[in-house]
């Protein structure tokens, strides 16, 4: 196999954003036979699949192919000594490891770093190449380099920015070392001539100079000299708050180069070996050792986090996610739920009266609910749907056959706002059938309160609208059969556990509702506990939004666009990104520009909404908008909650500031009759021509109104913590892994498939002992997984 070969044709097929890729056909198959006696199965099980794939996950499987054909044969490991110890010896506090002094054990506790695997597997953010493997003269411009150089002169500078220089040379050319100092005499001292030094900053040149600006200084015995260097995210926190940056990284390296040095030896392996030789993956211990101690893997790849020791700990993390979410779903159908009897006639009759059409998706999603309420075990279905495709609607007929078949239903919300919003809702299509429905939010009084827990107690109310207040536990229900939780990204898996657990007896059924569209496969893998239902079609009758980009200078023809639309007795949104002024983020606060707007439109009601309002305060404003407002100055408070079928214009401001998802949301509040309605979004007039990846960005939007498409996009851009609303650390787990890189997604994709078939072989992961011990350590409490505890 002629490996050069094949990476000059995969790289031809990747150039230009993978022109020849789109056209290309029969690329896999072709791939695969050249292949077919080397590669893992991983790889040529990808290879199959190459050509009905879409080109973004192509892209990303020939990448990984790429890698495979540079990586050499003969790969020289560490000898590993058969020393391991039980993987829960780790889990001990980092008090138990006498080799920490105790300036190391307060510095890394500083960081939340408990425990030894903690310590273990907090790896670096980026790694510096301080090698000394180039000269002056070979270095490449505008990378960081580490150069051994001896000084020539030193130069007190009177004009221009820098006030010294320091010319040095290595004998293959000459380099300029400048500094901004007020006391440039003592600094001068330190630079001798004759003296060797070892200089690492970024490279620059102008005119012919290649120079480097305050670049660090090390002695040329320096413990950094001659090495790639981890760098760990090391935040002012505790002992940490009062020494510089550069200090406070050279302790948590020192400490933990020390614990991976000398534990990595003992350090179980905990994946099934079959699983290891699929993926050609090192042992777990030579992966700790070398992502902390990195020796003679090229930093290019580490800094990709693509070399096949990070591949091996992202796809550690993808797997233990999967499996905590394929074992929690096993461990909710094994409980008993209420069969729902719908009353087929009654349900029909209820949605031939409402008066609109239900969507053919609608209807399916419906079907698919109503399936699954009729059975003994729970249901646990995310329903997805575009902005306005009508979630609220499906959740309110298939909350009235749960009625009707004489159970209670819940249904939480992250805010008052859309609290209130869903309870008028309620009660406007339920309340005049005859069924109770309540509201219950943190701001009642303590008498409202305790009157409703006793409605709620015995069972005198049917439906409870509310808020976190819902899962308090004075909150009892007689009888409770369904849970609807809308915006579920903005509840934690125990606050949902905690409300599914006042079914006494029963698990209710849940039905999880999402404001963001999320791709279909980031979707299944990352609530892989939940089924999932997508209304994929919006009501007829909507019509498209407008959307417009303007930059700063063009602000007349949007107060323009803005007159037009008042004159014809509609309302306007405007949105900023902050409620305060920043100076160093340069954005405009919303508070700031309500005044603006009010002396633009003086004849005009102009209204102010923000995140500090208490949310009594909210709801008032919310109201005045709906029923006299003009214009409502807002930050992103009505991204989700406001309903004003009469606002048909849009104007977001510092529009770059946003993620696309977090637009189209915003952009959903808008065009919600029959009304034609705009969206213009307004970035500054500088990053026209400098930020072009920003504009690129914002056209896209411009373009659709696809929230999936938008949702793609973003997931490329920012990752699926801005989809979701949350860290990636915090929410998944996840030490390394990161959703954004391709990369991952498709690693992410194989750990789905093999959980599940690790699962289906031995349900209780009984006979991989450390892995299942690791299972627990990372998602035990916080996906409650008692089944395999």
């Amino acid at each position: 196999m002629d490996r050069a070969f094949l990476r000059n044709f995969i790289d031809g097929l990747l150039l230009n954003d993978g022109l020849k890729l789109r056209r290309a056909f029969g690329v896999g198959m072709f791939l695969f036979n050249k292949l077919k006696d080397d590669a893992p199965p991983y790889i040529l099980d990808s290879l199959k699949e190459l050509d009905r794939m879409p080109l973004e996950k192509k892209k990303a499987i020939l990448k990984e192919v790429r890698k495979f054909l540079e990586e050499k044969k003969e790969k020289k490991e560490r000898v590993l000594p058969q020393e391991r110890k039980p993987i829960h010896l780790f889990f001990q506090p980092l008090e138990k490891l006498k080799i920490l002094n105790k300036t190391e054990l307060s510095t890394l506790k500083a960081l939340g770093i408990n425990t030894i695997i903690d310590a273990l597997y907090y790896f670096p953010v980026r790694y510096e190449d301080r090698r000394l493997n180039t000269s002056i003269k070979t270095a490449k411009v505008g990378e960081k380099v580490a150069l051994k150089v001896k000084v020539v002169d030193v130069k007190k500078l009177t004009e221009g920015p820098y006030t010294l220089e320091v010319i040095c040379t290595d004998g293959t050319g000459t380099l300029s070392l400048k500094f901004k100092y007020k006391n440039t005499r003592l600094v001068a001292t330190a630079f001798k001539k004759g003296r060797e030094i070892v200089v690492f900053g970024k490279l620059k040149s102008f005119k012919g100079e290649k120079y480097m600006v305050h670049p660090e200084i090390k002695s040329t015995s320096s413990e950094e000299v001659g090495k790639i260097i981890p760098v760990y995210y090391a935040r002012k926190k505790g002992e940490l708050e009062e020494i510089s940056s550069q200090t406070r990284r050279r302790r948590v390296r020192k400490a933990l180069q020390k614990i991976s040095s000398y534990l990595y030896k003992y350090f179980p392996e905990y994946l099934p070996e079959e699983l290891r030789e699929r993926y050609a993956f090192p042992d777990v211990a030579l992966a700790l050792y070398e992502l902390h101690n990195p020796e003679n893997v090229p930093v290019k790849e580490l800094n990709e986090f693509s070399d096949i020791y990070h591949r091996r700990m992202i796809y550690d993390d993808l797997l233990l996610f999967q499996l905590a979410l394929l074992l929690k779903k096993k461990e909710i159908q094994s409980q008993p739920a209420p069969r729902i009897s719908v009353k087929e006639e009654e349900l029909k009759e209820f949605i031939d009266s409402l008066p609109f059409e239900l969507t053919n998706a609608q209807k399916r999603v419906i079907r698919e609910i109503l399936e699954d309420l009729k059975k003994d075990t729970p249901m646990n279905r995310l329903l997805q749907g575009d902005v306005g495709s009508g979630k609220t609607i499906v959740a309110i007929i298939t909350a009235y056959a749960v009625v009707k078949s004489g159970y209670q239903v819940a249904v939480m919300v992250p805010t008052e706002i859309l609290a209130h919003q869903h309870f008028k809702k309620f009660l406007e299509l339920l309340g005049k059938r005859g069924i109770k429905v309540a509201l219950l939010t943190g701001s009642l009084t303590p008498s409202q309160k305790q009157a409703i827990y006793r409605l709620i107690r015995e069972g005198l109310v049917d439906v409870v609208v509310g808020t976190h207040a819902l899962i308090q536990e004075k909150v009892e229900f007689k009888k409770l059969g369904y849970a609807i939780i809308d915006e579920q990204h903005r509840f934690g898996v125990m606050q949902r556990k905690l409300l599914l657990e006042k079914g006494k007896g029963l698990y209710p059924h849940c039905l999880v509702m999402s404001a963001t569209p999320i791709p279909r496969t980031l979707a299944l893998s990352v609530y892989g506990d939940l089924d999932l239902s997508i209304i994929d079609e919006l009501p007829p009758g909507r019509k498209e939004v407008k959307t417009q980009l303007f930059f700063e200078s063009e602000k007349e023809k949007i107060y323009e666009k803005v007159r037009e639309e008042l004159d014809k007795g509609n309302k306007v949104y405007v949105i900023y990104p902050l409620i305060e002024e920043s100076e160093k983020m340069n954005l405009k606060a919303a508070t700031e520009e309500y005044e603006r707007w009010k002396k633009l439109f003086p004849n005009k009601k102009v209204l102010l909404l923000h995140g500090k309002m208490p949310d009594r305060e909210k709801l008032k404003v919310m109201e005045e908008f709906k029923e006299s407002g003009d214009i409502l100055v807002s930050t992103t408070v009505i991204e989700v909650g406001i309903d004003v079928p009469e606002a048909t214009l849009m104007v977001i401001e510092d529009a770059h500031r946003f993620g696309l998802s977090q637009l189209h949301q915003l952009r959903g509040r808008v065009g919600r009759s029959d009304r034609e309605a705009y969206c213009f979004l307004v970035v500054p007039d500088e990053i026209k021509n400098k930020d072009t990846e920003t504009i690129r960005r914002l056209r896209v939007f411009v373009k659709t109104t696809d929230g999936f498409k938008i949702a793609e996009e973003d997931l490329k851009l920012r990752g699926p913590g801005e989809l979701l609303g949350v860290s990636q650390s915090g929410y998944f787990g996840f030490q390394v892994a990161n959703l954004a890189r391709s990369l991952d997604r498709f690693l992410l994709e194989k750990a789905r498939e093999d959980a599940k078939h690790l699962i289906e072989q031995d349900k209780n992961l009984s006979a991989y002992e450390n892995l299942r011990k690791l299972l627990l350590y990372r998602y035990g409490d916080k996906m409650d997984l008692s089944l395999i505890a």
